[in-house]
């Protein structure tokens, strides 16, 4: 069990449209690799939206249905899609916040592209494709830069 990635928008019938990683080990193992070659760059967790307001008559299920279950939900959806600058110059590729935790983080199409580039890069001058990529990670990042990014839970 661990982080599953998933591209978001990609019909039934395409493929590497999901990979999961391990806990911890995995992920940890995907972020170095992808800094190491400039896809991504390090990024603290950001803080969470304040929760502690909402109860259970907030949705229904899952849809909310108060004023304030919507504004918790945007606000979380805005962090969820943030670059992780935090207001400073944005940077280059993918931020590992979002591929170190399953907290449904969504990686998007130009954050992909950015990544495949850097890889694409490195690999010119002679750096090797990464263990922790196996022969999965660049087909995904491929077809999620396709359809629009992806999520990550």
């Amino acid at each position: 069990m661990g982080y599953t990635l998933q591209v978001q928008n990609a019909p039934a019938d395409e493929d590497t449209t999901r990979i999961e990683r391990g806990f911890t080990l995995g992920t940890a193992r995907l972020c170095e690799a992808m800094v190491a070659l400039g896809m991504a760059h390090p990024s603290p967790v950001p803080d969470f939206p304040d929760s502690d307001h909402l109860a259970a008559a907030d949705f229904d299920g899952e849809q909310p249905v108060t004023d304030r279950a919507r504004d918790y939900l945007r606000a979380l959806a805005a962090l969820q899609v943030d670059h992780g600058t935090h207001g400073a110059n944005r940077r280059w590729g993918i931020p590992t916040h979002k591929v170190s935790s399953g907290d449904g983080w969504y990686v998007t199409a130009d954050e992909c592209n950015e990544a495949l580039s850097a890889y694409e890069n490195a690999r010119v001058v002679g750096a090797p494709h990464p263990d922790a990529f196996a022969d999965d990670v660049v087909p995904f990042l491929r077809k999620a830069a396709r359809f629009g990014g992806f999520r990550v839970h």
